[in-house]
């Protein structure tokens, strides 16, 4: 089963962390209606750390929101793809939410 991970030092530009400048209440209101609206369900979440599973046919997202300051939000993916031979759909689904939150949060920019 694939994985796909973002983070900020990721290679591929699509599977970089996001940062966002809101705070942490309405990064994580953008994050549970854009992934409701891709078909995904919330199985778990824990507002302590951040951290949130969501699921869909079999594939498991783990969705990690932190805020470093109040108006400084990062937005992270841990993609386990259910399907052996995804032929790259988990970095699309990937690429398509951070599209989605762009439409919602002001992204961050930085100098």
């Amino acid at each position: 089963m694939p994985i796909y991970r973002t983070q900020d030092s990721h290679k591929d530009p699509k599977l970089q962390t996001k940062w966002y400048q809101n705070d942490y209440k309405e990064s994580v209101a953008a994050v549970m209606t854009t992934l409701k609206n891709f078909g995904f369900t919330l199985k778990h979440q824990d507002d302590n750390f951040g951290e949130f599973i969501f699921e869909r046919k079999g594939d498991t997202l783990d969705v990690r929101v932190i805020s470093l300051q109040r108006r400084q939000t990062a937005i992270d993916f841990n993609f386990n793809v259910s399907n052996f031979f995804d032929f790259g759909r988990g970095k699309q689904v990937i690429n398509e939410l951070y599209q989605r939150l762009d439409k919602i949060l002001t992204q961050r920019k930085f100098v």
